[in-house]
């Protein structure tokens, strides 16, 4: 590790298909330029071109691989690489905030992982400091204990620690079991998606049944030919949503958080295994999700907002600490990670002169479009008058969630959009803070609150909307000896 080592040869491999699928329009093009292969009249410059082009995207895959290097020298890991300039990137050990790991599809057979080098201050947010694409595992188990052993040596120089309180002890504090992650795979927004399959098959064969003998033969047949295209229609809905459930299954399989010294550490996956570290003190607030489908079964999921890591990967490289949990053990097995956060708090609610106003909020849009729907579309577009309703059952549901608490380093808001979020914030992570006020709200004394947490490349943002001046006036106050408080109104 302290000699100049290159990645395994796969990497020259996972280069060229990453070059193939960043060149996939430019490929296409030349094809079809190249006639109909399969009758014979078929272009020979197209072709050359085609060739040269996939030989140049191998040959740069594997130039890269040769012109890459690592090593571990003076507490910093040294990165050389380039084509045609040599770039050097010395990372400081100080600097890494997480190694972390994932397993695909090339990494698997061979036993290699890659690496993604996360750090504190990263130039680029939208995508990690630095990446080992394949390296052997035993290798990158190797550099996570050289990293990890310099850093506690530093601690315990900078900050006179004790030795025993900065050694490593992983230990698992939360597994994920199988029911778990099928409920969650189930439930996700794929079933709305089949719901709404079968609500169509069935209005399509309520259509078709032989209730009248009177019909002619010709409209028999093509009832009978539209009752297909809805059976077809759900088949693919269907098969659709068990293979969403298959990738939930895969992705989440082998769910594990531990807990090492000052990081939680999350292992996943399946056909491809990930880990990710998450340093304790990157950790910049909680959110709760319930949805429609979770919230009646008394499930919700836990994610972390944390400030720094790269955000290239989206969705997938969401912090989610537990995809799916019981909302009664949320608690239980939080303390086991993060101790200092308070979960079974005492809730203050909006007035109940903002009711109509999450009820407005949340349906207007939809009564406003039964009024055309129902006159172009009539009669089925009057099932539009169905959608409104289910929208003002939204807003209510909103009111009745909406809360907050304050505490003496702690705030705590719920609010629902469609799905139920509780965010759980300590005053020395806020961000900022603002209230708004309409001249409509202003009329009646009320006030929306708006609160920041630093996360990624932006931030996550949690709200409670139309609350009583007082209430918003005593989270300011409680907020404001730290911090700018910005307050504007909304004409």
């Amino acid at each position: 590790m302290y000699e100049p080592k290159r990645l395994h040869p796969v990497s020259a491999v996972i280069n060229f298909v990453k070059g193939l699928k960043d060149s996939a329009l430019p490929i296409i093009a030349l094809i079809f330029l190249n006639g109909n292969i399969f009758s014979g009249g078929v272009e020979w410059m197209p072709l050359l071109i085609t060739v040269g082009f996939l030989l140049i995207v191998l040959g740069g895959g594997v130039i890269r691989w040769l012109r890459f290097t690592y090593r571990v020298e003076q507490g910093e890991l040294r990165i050389e690489h380039g084509l045609i300039l040599r770039k050097k990137r010395y990372i400081p050990f100080h600097r890494i905030q997480s190694l972390d790991f994932s397993e695909g599809i090339f990494h698997r057979p061979f036993n290699l992982v890659k690496v993604s080098i996360e750090t504190a201050g990263s130039s680029d947010l939208q995508k990690a400091e630095a990446e080992l694409t394949a390296i052997k595992r035993e290798d990158a188990d190797e550099l996570e204990t050289i990293i990890s052993r310099e850093k506690n040596k530093r601690t315990i120089e900078e900050e006179g620690i004790e030795e025993d309180r900065v050694v490593s002890s992983r230990e698992k504090v939360y597994e994920m079991k199988m029911k778990d992650i099928v409920v969650m795979a189930v439930t996700s927004g794929g079933a709305g998606v089949v719901l709404s399959g079968v609500g169509v098959f069935a209005s399509q064969l309520t259509e078709v049944l032989p209730l009248d003998t009177i019909y002619s033969e010709f409209l028999a047949w093509l009832r009978i030919g539209v009752l297909v295209v809805a059976f077809a229609a759900f088949v693919i809905l269907l098969i659709a949503y068990g293979i969403s459930i298959l990738l939930t299954i895969f992705r989440y399989a082998n769910f594990s958080v531990f807990l090492d010294a000052d990081d939680l550490v999350i292992t996943r996956g399946w056909l491809e295994k990930k880990q990710m570290t998450i340093p304790l003190n990157r950790i910049q607030g909680l959110r709760i999700d319930e949805n429609l489908i979770r919230q009646p079964l008394g499930y919700a999921s836990v994610t972390l907002v944390s400030a720094g890591g790269a955000m290239q990967q989206g969705a997938e490289h969401q912090l989610r600490l537990l995809p799916l949990i019981k909302k009664k053990e949320i608690e239980n097995v939080l303390h086991q990670m993060i101790s200092d956060y308070e979960l079974d708090v005492e809730w203050n609610r909006p007035p109940t002169r903002s009711k109509r106003r999450y009820i407005l909020r949340h349906s207007w849009f939809a009564w406003v479009a039964v009024i055309p729907l129902s006159i172009f579309l009539f009669p089925y577009g009057l099932l539009a008058i169905l959608a409104a309703l289910a929208f003002t059952g939204i807003g209510f549901l909103a009111y009745k969630d909406a809360g907050w608490n304050l505490s003496d380093q702690q705030l705590t808001l719920k609010s629902r959009f469609i799905n139920k979020q509780t965010f759980v914030m300590k005053r020395k992570r806020i961000q900022s803070a603002a209230v708004t006020q309409t001249i409509l709200q202003k009329r009646v004394d009320l006030e929306s609150i708006r609160v920041t947490l630093k996360s990624g490349v932006g931030g996550a943002v949690a709200r409670c909307l139309y609350l009583d001046q007082q209430d918003t006036r005593q989270m300011m106050d409680w907020y404001r000896p730290n911090d700018t408080v910005e307050k504007r109104s909304d004409l």
